[in-house]
């Protein structure tokens, strides 16, 4: 029986869509995303507090709101059969503000995002893993909602270098997550920092950013489901505790123009999924016990991976510019614990993007990407429910305003 309390300690943390950054969501504004978020080294907008908030000091006062609407299609196909995740857009909203004095060296910033979470839904897909024949290991529906408040100060230190730091808040608000065996339900929150460097020439720029890893506490509740009935235990809840550590991401950006009008970015990430390599949860005294267990530990074993980013971008004219880009994107979960929670594999992203400033003050960018997964098959030793091909595409768009004062 302990089985269910790791199932269900897996389900808590891994509840993202179909996106080979594990459960980040690296599309964090409109104007970087249409140049595949190889925007560290430019970070000529609010946005910078997210991307390189050193940018902050190379800017003039601004604020921007943005959102990206998310569009997982997530197939399994086994048998003969094809099962299909509940499709629906997934709204990742932005807000971004920069503030400094006039000659002043310090600027200020700060950035509201989400740049972990989303969902999946194989509650209605008849998949065999969203069945009770599938046990304890059973995978329904999974679902976080997290917010990232991040104020940031950035100094110039000449004419062409600036450093910032600043401090994250995460809380993940809304944690639903559901399997045949028990239904979850919590939130939490945690705390970090960053630093950052941006090195400003007259044709090329390099930047580089480090966020620290963030250990996020979750509280809740856990309630036995239709699969726990047999024991007597369906609708009998318990307090339920653990923790996911958002990991450290670290990146390094150049940027260069080899004309007036043509804008070139590459970028690499490496983000340190090394952090997730076991979930503990602890159940607090009950009549669950009797199936959970006080305490489980799952071992996840994720892998640090390195994403690479390719943006270009071309002034149409003074108030017109469009843009494209390119990810290779490795996924950080090894075949012996993957699971339907995450059905992730290395994904590719290609995106093209608009911005057009219809005054001194007021600029608006749109962007779409499209994004294809490798197609994953599942074999042993993971659950025979699991055993199949995991299909995954992605639609973005994105769109945002910045106002300049």
């Amino acid at each position: 029986m302990k089985k269910t309390a790791i199932t269900i300690a897996a389900l808590l943390l891994c509840s993202s869509q179909a996106l080979a950054s594990g459960y980040m969501i690296p599309e964090q504004g409109a104007k970087a995303m249409g140049m595949g978020n190889a925007f560290s080294a430019i970070a000529d907008d609010a946005s910078a507090n997210w991307f390189n908030p050193a940018g902050l000091s190379f800017q003039e006062n601004n604020a921007s709101v943005s959102a990206t609407l998310v569009y997982p299609l997530n197939d399994f196909e086994a048998g003969g059969q094809t099962y299909s995740a509940t499709k629906g857009v997934h709204v990742v909203p932005q807000a971004y503000a920069r503030y400094g004095l006039e000659n002043s060296k310090l600027s200020f910033g700060l950035g509201v995002n989400s740049p972990f979470g989303l969902s999946v839904d194989w509650t209605d897909s008849g998949a065999p893993f969203s069945q009770l024949a599938a046990g304890a290991d059973s995978v329904t529906f999974s679902e976080i909602q997290a917010v990232h408040v991040n104020p940031n100060v950035a100094f110039q230190m000449n004419d062409n270098l600036s450093v910032a730091a600043g401090f994250s808040y995460y809380n993940a608000f809304k944690v639903h997550l559901d399997g045949q065996s028990l239904k979850i339900g919590g939130s939490g929150d945690g705390f970090g920092g960053n630093i950052a460097a941006l090195y400003k020439a007259d044709a090329f720029s390099v930047g580089l950013s480090y966020r620290s890893s963030v250990k996020v506490d979750i509280s809740g509740t856990a309630v036995g489901g239709p699969g726990m009935a047999i024991l007597g235990l369906e609708g009998i809840g318990a307090n339920a505790n653990t923790s996911v550590t958002f990991p450290d991401l670290i990146t390094a950006a150049i940027t260069f123009s080899p004309s007036r009008n043509w804008l070139v970015s590459v970028q690499a990430d490496r983000i340190n999924w090394e952090k997730f390599n076991e979930i503990v949860i602890d159940y607090d005294p009950s009549t669950l016990n009797i199936a959970t267990g006080t305490t489980s530990t799952i071992p996840e074993n994720w892998k640090a991976t390195t994403a690479i980013r390719l943006g270009v971008e071309y002034a149409y004219n003074q108030n017109t510019k469009v843009r494209v880009g390119y990810t290779n994107d490795p996924t950080p979960v090894n075949a012996t614990d993957f699971s339907p929670r995450l059905p992730g594999n290395d994904r590719q992203l290609v995106s093209l993007g608009y911005g057009k400033d219809f005054s001194d003050n007021l600029t608006m960018d749109l962007a779409y990407a499209y994004v294809w997964l490798a197609d994953r098959t599942a074999a042993a030793p993971t659950n025979a429910a699991y055993h199949g091909v995991y299909k995954s595409v992605v639609h973005l768009i994105a769109g945002g305003v910045t106002y300049h004062f």
